[in-house]
């Protein structure tokens, strides 16, 4: 009886301790987040990259292709000198964002510490064949909050209403054909 009482007391424990181990790990990595390890580019990933910004790629190329890896991007944005806060990363049909954000000192809980939220978008055409860029998830410290207070974000076309803005509507015009692969986004440009 007494061992059985020992073993179920040591398996509590071990329980009890990983699953403290798990929150504080968790608590850590979302609510007081490291910087990220920023992209430094090569000097000819640098070059090659400038020329595909300045649109030297696609102007040369008669496909009017655009490829841009997830790595050039995250040199880009270390470039930006955001490198250390802010992250993207590119999966088959998605792309995430991940940002570390200080959080003002009154908010309750998480206030006065940086937190790391994620956003994850898809993108493709339409049924009009239009450039379409939907918001599959937000999550804020690890936790994805409802879509109901998000104000219904989840899932919605964030160029639906680039009639408001031209330079949405240009942009989105511009684009003829989009594909999300691993680790790469392929845009096909407009004629």
């Amino acid at each position: 009886m007494k061992r059985k009482l020992l073993i179920t007391a040591c398996v509590i424990f071990g329980v009890t301790g990983i699953a403290a181990a798990s929150a504080a790990f968790w608590y850590h990595h979302n609510f007081q987040a490291a910087p990220f390890k920023p992209v430094q580019l090569s000097p000819a990933e640098q070059q090659e990259l400038e020329k595909k910004i300045s649109g030297g790629t696609a102007v040369s190329d008669p496909a009017k292709t655009i490829v841009l890896s997830e790595r050039e991007i995250n040199g880009w944005l270390q470039e930006q000198r955001l490198g250390d806060h802010l992250k993207v990363s590119i999966n088959d049909g998605g792309i995430t964002a991940s940002a570390l954000l200080p959080v003002d000192g009154d908010v309750p809980f998480i206030g006065g510490r940086t937190v790391r939220f994620k956003i994850a978008l898809n993108a493709r055409l339409d049924a009009k064949h239009h450039l379409a860029l939907y918001v599959s998830d937000v999550a804020v410290g690890g936790i994805s909050p409802p879509n109901a207070w998000l104000g219904g974000i989840k899932g919605h076309d964030l160029l639906a209403d680039a009639e408001l803005d031209p330079t949405a509507k240009a942009f989105a015009a511009g684009i003829k054909s989009v594909k999300i692969g691993s680790g790469e986004i392929r845009v096909l440009l407009s004629d």
